[in-house]
């Protein structure tokens, strides 16, 4: 039976899904899809083990919710519940393990885990022993991780009993974690100890050196140190300990200050600013701790890997984890596996901090470069609007190249290729001349002819800002950037490009030309396709250095410019005084055209009138007007006798 075959049966299912295709992250979706499954499972529980097809079906899609969102807990719970009433224990528990795989950083799932192994015996000691072990890096030092921890003590007490070294050896691993609720596993150390020797319990070159440290003794011979610790012992049992709980306490007290405010479970809404602020204190205050103590650093791992857990779709904490595994030296295999796990899964392509840092780690530490190519490439190819990756990859290639003047060469050259490529794109309803030039443009450099194939209008434009910046900043060459930039002025290549012309425009300002600013603004005007935004930006920039750097003369001399250039940011001035909007309002490009429309509407943008009568001998204002004796002549109308037609309203054209 076809998967359309089955779904016609179950509307709302297939309903829901087609909803999901477009709005994956809608949790109250899925949450509708998946109580829809668990409702059916519940109601057809014995038909639905008969009907393999619609079996796999239901199942699917909840796998494809913790594949896709493997932190989702409680989703993998359900998940583990539906497998288990549709095929059994068995096949539950491989979910489990899977869960586990997937999110091993999940206190409940490990324990329910345990607690089906342990109670069942489904595996042998040493085994069990083994998976204590792994949940113990994984969970061990989780605040809340006393769940664990009875389990794990309770196992040792049946399988060792309660005065075995090996009872005891856990017993002693968890004192030295600050735990909520620390104090029961404090208490039972403080009854148990006296039933062991101090050598049980204490590492000899650790007792050592708490000695030296109090300065009980001296004298450092050892058979003094021997005589000592015996007659000692309980006292020294008792301060030693005594010293690492007071510690525990604190530090337990300290976390719970954070701990109780800290977000701590995963969903699909974005973390809020605040939430993420009290991750990021409660994890430098742990760093600063490690810092200046020599405990275990495991527990402040623990904290970056429970920190991603709410905090994945933002880069911050990958980028904090990361960073301090460098510092400190980490493995640089774990280190590569979490920028993978964060750039490839979870962090949203438009956070790219944290793959910049990546390349930087491959550069540096791995020194391999054409891994850096192909991530650069790929962020380029997946970013076709963005000019930032482009310009760092260039930087990059710029580093590793010998001949600079070889390859700046090569990046204009680039640039002109692409205008030669697609500047009929550009003129496809016009008529014009040919001025193709009949020399071949060459690009030697592998690196600039592999970026050339995913180059766009939106940011090829950076290649010549790269080159410009080298020219002007590194070489100090203003002729030649301005050369480069003016080469490419005109060009189609670089109309949409913002990177280029607020580029252009931030070199003429540090220039002072004013020339070449009032051209950049009047091309950006009229000829370019940059966002309404952009352009207004630039020309509230240029009004500024105009009122600052303007003589009197020039101002007067500019003054129609000048207040086109004012009216055209005002956001209370009307589209009438608007002339480039109008121009780019226009589809050929004439504000008259715009001009009629708006006369038409008259103020109502949702109905035109054909016989709005007009004025045909306005009276020009000027400064003389009022001076004058004479009086101005009586108004005269066109289209008088249309003015009684009917208004069109939209609604009726639609």
């Amino acid at each position: 039976m076809s998967n359309n075959s089955i779904f016609q049966n179950f509307p709302q299912w297939e309903k829901t899904k087609k909803e999901l295709e477009d709005d994956i992250y809608n949790i109250d979706l899925w949450n509708e899809l998946i109580s829809h499954h668990e409702k059916l499972i519940n109601d057809h529980k014995e038909l639905l083990k008969t009907r393999i097809e619609l079996k796999k079906l239901l199942l699917k899609d909840i796998d494809i919710l913790v594949t896709k969102f493997p932190y989702y807990q409680s989703y993998w719970k359900r998940y583990i519940a539906m497998v288990d009433l549709l095929e059994g224990k068995n096949t539950s528990i491989k979910i489990l393990e899977r869960s586990l795989i997937s999110f091993p950083q999940s206190l409940d799932l490990w324990v329910d885990y345990l607690i089906i192994i342990v109670t069942n015996s489904l595996k042998n000691e040493n085994e069990i022993k083994d998976l204590f072990i792994k949940a113990l890096k994984n969970i061990g030092f989780h605040f809340l991780g006393h769940k664990f921890w009875d389990i794990y003590l309770n196992w040792a007490k049946t399988t060792y009993g309660i005065n075995s070294n090996d009872y005891m050896n856990i017993l002693l691993q968890v004192i030295r974690i600050p735990l909520h609720q620390y104090a029961k596993y404090s208490d039972e150390f403080n009854k148990l100890c006296k039933n062991f020797t101090i050598y049980d319990i204490i590492e000899k070159d650790d007792l050592i050196a708490f000695i030296n440290k109090k300065k009980y003794l001296s004298t450092n011979l050892q058979d003094d140190l021997d005589v000592y610790i015996d007659s000692n012992s309980e006292n020294l049992i008792h301060n030693y300990f005594n010293e690492i709980l007071d510690e525990v306490e604190i530090r337990a007290q300290d976390k719970w200050k954070y701990e109780s405010i800290i977000k701590q479970d995963f969903d699909l809404n974005m973390i809020t600013i605040q939430e993420l602020n009290q991750w990021i204190s409660y994890l430098k205050y742990e760093e600063e701790y490690h810092k200046n103590t020599n405990n275990d650093e495991r527990n402040l791992l623990n904290l970056f890997e429970r920190a991603l857990i709410p905090t994945c779709f933002s880069d911050k904490i990958w980028i904090l984890y990361t960073r301090y595994l460098i510092q400190n030296n980490g493995p640089y295999n774990q280190i590569e596996q979490i920028f993978n796990k964060a750039c490839d899964h979870f962090v949203p392509l438009d956070l790219k901090d944290i793959r910049y840092m990546y390349i930087k780690f491959i550069e540096l530490k791995l020194k391999k470069d054409e891994n850096c190519k192909n991530i650069f490439l790929s962020l380029i190819k997946e970013s076709p609007t963005e000019s930032d990756p482009v310009s760092k990859y260039i930087q990059f290639l710029i580093n590793k190249v010998e001949s600079k003047e070889d390859f700046l060469k090569d990046l204009v050259n680039c640039v002109l290729k692409f205008n030669e490529d697609n500047e009929d794109i550009g003129h496809s309803n016009k008529k014009r001349k040919s001025n193709k030039s009949n020399v071949k443009l060459m690009i030697k450099n592998k690196d600039i002819e592999e970026l050339f194939k995913i180059l766009t209008f939106w940011n090829i434009g950076e290649l010549i800002v790269s080159v410009c910046k080298y020219h002007w900043l590194i070489e100090k060459n203003i002729k030649r950037t301005r050369d480069i930039l003016m080469s490419v002025f005109s060009t189609y290549a670089i109309k949409s490009n913002r990177s280029y012309w607020f580029f252009f425009f931030k070199f003429e300002i540090c220039q002072r030309n004013k020339k070449n600013l009032f051209n950049i603004v009047e091309s950006v005007k009229t000829k370019s396709t940059l966002n309404i935004s952009d352009i207004n930006l630039l020309i509230e920039e240029y009004n500024s250095f105009v009122m600052k750097n303007f003589t009197v003369t020039d101002l007067k001399q500019n003054e129609r410019d000048i207040v086109k250039n004012i009216l055209e940011i005002d956001p209370e001035s009307s589209t009438h005084m608007k002339h480039f909007l109008k121009t780019r309002l226009a589809i050929d490009n004439d504000e008259e055209t715009v001009n009629k429309r708006l006369f038409k509407e008259n103020g109502h943008p949702a109905a035109i009138c054909e016989g709005v009568p007009t004025l045909t001998n306005p009276l020009l204002v000027s400064e003389f007007t009022f001076k004058s004796n004479c009086a101005p002549p009586l108004p005269h109308f066109r289209n008088v006798e249309k003015s009684s037609l009917n208004v069109k309203y939209i609604r009726e054209s639609i």
